[in-house]
């Protein structure tokens, strides 16, 4: 991975998440209230924001917003949970709907992307582990992999267990979303300097991962020791 690539990998995953924050605590407020429900609703509430996660995966959806808002309403540990949990089960329709009958159209989309083909090529010889790194990298994002496996030859069995990846993604915006209302109140009310100086941490941790496993899943795709294969796209 180049430089330039790894600083704007770095400037684009914090200004999402300040940008996400500033959106739950604003706009988005109203919605937020209402979602309060699931989190008041004990198990039912977390199952059913749970299931939240296959209507999004099939329309496309950007899953980090629902991981975010997990952590938000439910804590750090249930939210990620939840947030794994829905982020697999998320991923199986799209999954199968694109191995049954989108195969076709979502083939000629794969052929159109380098890094789908390099990605193809390596699931031939690591099957499930391919699977794992693209998932905790977020070198594609999370519903566009969800059709493009299908059309892969990736195994029904390699694509679950690698699934299993999202761990990581599940994490990072749970952590950012239960701490959503901390940093509000601290931005009007002026935090402590060991607070802030806790987020800046954070920060440069959720910003050191994001790097390391995309140049690593990279690496691995392109079967390149200097991970190269990211200037290429």
């Amino acid at each position: 991975m180049s430089r330039k690539l790894a600083l704007l990998t770095i400037v684009g995953t914090i200004a999402g998440i300040v940008f996400t924050i500033f959106l739950t605590q604003t706009l988005l407020q109203p919605l937020i209230v209402r979602l309060d429900w699931f989190a008041n609703s004990g198990w039912i509430g977390a199952v059913a924001f749970l299931i939240l996660y296959i209507p999004m995966g099939l329309m496309l959806v950007p899953a980090s917003f629902h991981k975010f808002v997990a952590g938000m309403l439910f804590g750090f540990w249930v939210g990620w949970i939840i947030a794994w949990v829905g982020a697999m089960i998320g991923a199986i329709l799209p999954f199968l709907l694109a191995r049954k009958w989108l195969e076709p159209w979502i083939r000629r989309r794969v052929n159109e992307n380098h890094l789908m083909i390099s990605i193809e090529e390596a699931i031939v010889e690591d099957g499930w582990f391919t699977v794992w790194l693209t998932r905790m990298s977020l070198v594609i994002p999370y519903a566009g992999l969800n059709y493009g496996f299908g059309a892969t030859r990736i195994s029904n069995r390699d694509y679950l267990i690698g699934n299993l990846g999202m761990i990581v993604p599940g994490v990072l915006y749970a952590w950012w979303g239960s701490q959503a209302d901390g940093i509000a109140d601290a931005t009007r009310d002026g935090g402590t300097p060991g607070y802030w100086a806790a987020m800046i941490g954070s920060a440069i941790i959720t910003a050191g991962m994001v790097v390391h496993l995309r140049r690593l899943t990279l690496k691995h795709i392109a079967n390149d020791p200097s991970g190269s294969h990211s200037t290429d796209e």
